[in-house]
């Protein structure tokens, strides 16, 4: 009888810790929105059939919610059917929500043509400093840039949020 107390005993320390533990949890995200505005330049052409590469780098300048200056590696399709897309890495350095660091962030968008806004979609995937723990996602939309070289706008919206620190 005394082992089955015991047993019992232990039971219901453990069940009163895990129902009175309270897990560190984020907090509600945050909205987030702004412009970003950018210039291109092409570091290289490549045609496979009838589908254009290009190979870009941009200058980026981000106002709003994410506020500082950013570098991204990516690419421009151009289809055969006359519709682009666009994917790269973001290398962003500044501050949101008046805390300071570096992100890495995925964009990638389209359009239907050359003459047409773009679309596109981000997700921030690291970060240093103190936004080593923000999460977030969003889209964004516009003309961009109309030629290399030229500066573009393009408006951004979204949430984050930041994740407990370890």
């Amino acid at each position: 009888m005394n082992k089955k107390l015991q047993i019992l005993s232990i039971l219901f320390v453990m069940a009163f810790l895990f129902m009175t533990s309270v897990p560190a949890l984020a907090g509600p995200p945050e909205a987030a929105a702004g412009l970003w505005q950018y210039r291109t330049f092409i570091l290289e052409v490549r045609e496979a059939g009838c589908n254009t590469f290009l190979k870009t780098l941009e200058d980026g300048l981000w106002t709003g919610t994410f506020d500082g200056i950013s570098t991204e590696d990516g690419t421009v399709v151009i289809h055969c059917s006359g519709a682009w897309s666009f994917n790269a890495i973001v290398s962003f350095e500044g501050s949101v929500a008046g805390r300071n660091g570096t992100l890495t962030m995925s964009v990638v968008g389209s359009r239907p043509d050359g003459s047409a806004d773009w679309e596109g979609k981000y997700v921030i995937l690291s970060g240093t400093g103190e936004l080593d723990n923000l999460r977030g996602q969003g889209i964004w939309w516009g003309p961009g840039a109309p030629a290399p070289g030229v500066w573009g706008d393009i408006e951004y919206e979204g949430s984050y949020h930041f994740e407990p620190a370890d």
